[in-house]
């Protein structure tokens, strides 16, 4: 895979970083973030999966079981106890994270409160993709402009499930997913890993990846011998509605809820949610497929540079 493109030489530069969005659709920042902070969450992470027996030691990424798939247990066990971490849902609101996107967005940001725990174990292959290709919007619906801030807690690369994405596949607008790539809900689309646009880097703690929700990405297996942890985190206008179901803890209902989710926080403010955002429920009764077959996605502001 080629390299992405190292947007620090426009960061500080608003329009530049957004014009950079709309040519790449997506803008990344390699030590964007203090490396020191991500990496006593990446602690705090380890010590949680540790305790619920994911990981040998804290203190390492060595896992215990290769191979782990997620289940309802395991939802409501090990990915509940790394939702329970308040380091984690506040870094989604760190100053550096809120001003980019404040900036790309065009005004001040919301930030769902559904933060997006990554925990890629061990795999014995085939290579390929792990997590298939697809878009963002697939899973939001009712609002275009979305940004996500990809963040790993582990070094990785491409062989190491580090995020990949399809450079400039943003501007083929909304492609409703295949069906025959599987999946609980059809999310996927066909691409193939050999297409010498796929782009990655060899990530280090601190870096981040934003892209809109129409940038197609996904990941490859995880063919090492370590536990590979990042965040997915989404930002958009307060003005712009949001599903209801973003509004609960990621993985919601089989993860708990915040009442259980946040006992001992110091703050509730990481996953709180203006009163006036706007939510727009999912149609009940309606096949998931023909959902998005019917949904038009709204003109994007940021795309469109308006």
């Amino acid at each position: 895979m080629r390299s992405l493109r190292d947007s620090n030489e426009v960061r500080d530069d608003p329009d530049a970083l957004a014009e950079r969005l709309r040519e790449e659709g997506y803008v990344y920042l390699p030590g964007a973030l203090d490396r020191a902070r991500v990496e006593a969450v990446s602690a705090d992470l380890r010590a949680a999966l540790h305790r619920v027996g994911w990981l040998d030691e804290p203190g390492t990424t060595r896992v215990r079981a290769r191979d782990r798939k997620f289940t309802g247990e395991s939802l409501s066990g090990g990915y509940a106890a790394l939702q329970s971490v308040e380091s984690f849902h506040a870094l989604a609101h760190d100053q550096v994270l809120l001003d980019i996107t404040s900036g790309l967005i065009g005004g001040p940001v919301f930030c769902h409160p559904a933060h997006v725990g990554r925990v890629a174990f061990p795999v014995d292959g085939p290579a390929g993709f792990f997590t298939r290709p697809h878009q963002d919007f697939s899973v939001l619906h009712v609002t275009t402009d979305v940004l996500t801030i990809w963040i790993p807690f582990t070094p990785c690369s491409g062989d190491h499930q580090g995020l990949c994405i399809l450079p400039g596949s943003h501007r083929e607008g909304f492609r409703v997913p295949d069906p025959t790539m599987g999946g609980a809900r059809p999310l996927y689309m066909r691409e193939e890993p050999q297409d010498p646009r796929w782009a990655t880097a060899d990530y280090q703690l601190g870096d981040i990846v934003v892209f809109h929700s129409l940038t197609v990405h996904g990941s490859m297996a995880n063919l090492s011998d370590a536990v590979r942890l990042s965040a997915d985190i989404r930002y958009q206008l307060p003005t712009d509605p949001i599903r209801p179901e973003f509004l609960h803890p990621h993985g919601w209902p089989r993860t708990p809820d915040w009442p259980e989710l946040t006992q001992g926080w110091t703050s509730q403010r990481w996953i709180s949610t203006p009163a006036d955002v706007p939510q727009i429920p999912t149609p009940p009764g309606l096949d998931y497929l023909e959902m998005l077959q019917q949904i038009e996605p709204p003109p994007s502001r940021i795309l469109s540079g308006s």
